[in-house]
């Protein structure tokens, strides 16, 4: 699935609706994980205004069971 163009609320849509969490659940794993408690609302606004920095998506992805490629695109 090529998701070069999506922002960030349209990959973590995409993200919990196939691991099946809500960004409550996300967010309880993400502290017993990480140790960094993040506020529901904080969290939803980084989504909104595509402020999820690549290392927290690359620990959302290891938490959910996901890996991130990258594949260069052949011209």
């Amino acid at each position: 699935m090529d998701i070069t163009d999506w922002n960030n609320d349209e990959i973590m849509r995409l993200v919990m609706a196939k691991g099946r969490v809500t960004q409550k659940v996300l967010l309880d794993a993400l502290k017993v994980h990480g140790g960094k408690e993040i506020p529901q609302s904080t969290f939803s606004c980084k989504i909104r205004r595509n402020g999820l920095k690549l290392a927290e998506f690359q620990q959302i992805c290891k938490i959910l069971g996901y890996s991130v490629n990258i594949n260069r695109i052949e011209k």
